[in-house]
Order: C-alpha cells, then structure tokens, then sequence
C-alpha cells in the first residue's frame, strides 16, 4: 500500500467519522463539530482528487461560513430542539445506513457506468483558468456576490443584536 493510498483511506475515515458523530450525536453542539469533520474530510478528497479550487472553496464556503452560520443559529436558538424522544441512535443509525447505501447506489450505477475516463483530460481546468475568468470576463456578478455577502454579514450581526436587546 502506497503512502496515498494510506493518506486516502484515512481522509475518508475522517470524513466517515464525522458523518456518524453528526447523525449519532446527542448534542447539537457536537452534531455540528461532527458536520465540520465531515467537511473538512471532503475537502481533503477534493485534494486527492487534484481539485485544489473545490477544497479551497469547500474550506471557505462549507467549513468556514457554513458552519459559523449554524454556530449563530444554535446560539441564538439555545438549546432548543424541535426533535421528538422518540427517534432512538439505532433509528438513526439505520435511517444513516439505508442513506448510505442509496447514495451508494446511485453513484455506482449512474456515475461510474456513464463516465469514460478518457475524457477526463478535455475537462482539465486549473485554478488559473478559472481566476482569470472571474477577473476578466466576470467581474460585475463577483463583485455582486462579494456585496451579497458583506450584506449577509451585516445582517447576521444585526439580528444578533436584536436578539440579544430582545432578551
């Protein structure tokens, strides 16, 4: 077994890791810590996979403003839970494996049967290539996103203070 193969299969124990503690937790503090395991093991498949712009922007976008967006949540909620007793860790560890296994399915049967790894080198986009669009051909919708998400912050801060005032 190659040292890749090795760093593989422990980005993908991490990542497994992560979905079981956030299906599986009793907390929703740690079912979020367990999301963000869960994201950060993506992102290293992404770099496996020589994706290096998908694992910056899965870092950027899921782990860093994802995950604090659910953190304010969760602070501004409490410990308010909208979910019943009922549903057991062996209900939800069997609703996580019938998941697992569709996902499973689908990706074996109509991913890996229609791709023909050939064409892959057609494809072939670096993160230069994909820069130079944003700042040459793009530059009015990136700087429309970069003011929609100064807006989301200043909103979040704001609702944070209404809240806080509120209580």
């Amino acid at each position: 077994m190659t040292v890749g193969e090795i760093i593989f299969f422990f980005t993908v124990f991490v990542t497994m890791i992560g979905a079981l503690a956030a299906v599986l937790a009793r907390s929703i503090v740690h079912a979020l810590l367990g999301l963000i395991t869960t994201m950060f093991g993506i992102a290293g498949l992404y770099v496996y996979l020589n994706s290096t712009f998908l694992a910056m922007m899965e870092m950027l976008v899921y782990v860093g403003a994802i995950s604090i967006l659910i953190a304010f949540a969760i602070m501004l909620l409490g410990s308010y839970s909208g979910m019943s007793g009922n549903l057991r860790a062996v209900g939800k560890l069997t609703l996580a494996g019938g998941t697992a296994v569709v996902s499973v399915y689908i990706f074996f049967k109509f991913v890996l049967t229609n791709m023909n790894p050939l064409s892959f080198a057609k494809y072939l986009v670096t993160t230069k290539d994909i820069g130079r669009v944003f700042t040459e051909n793009l530059v009015l919708p990136f700087e429309l996103i970069s003011l929609l998400l100064v807006v989301a912050i200043i909103g979040a801060v704001m609702l944070a203070i209404i809240a806080r005032n509120v209580k």
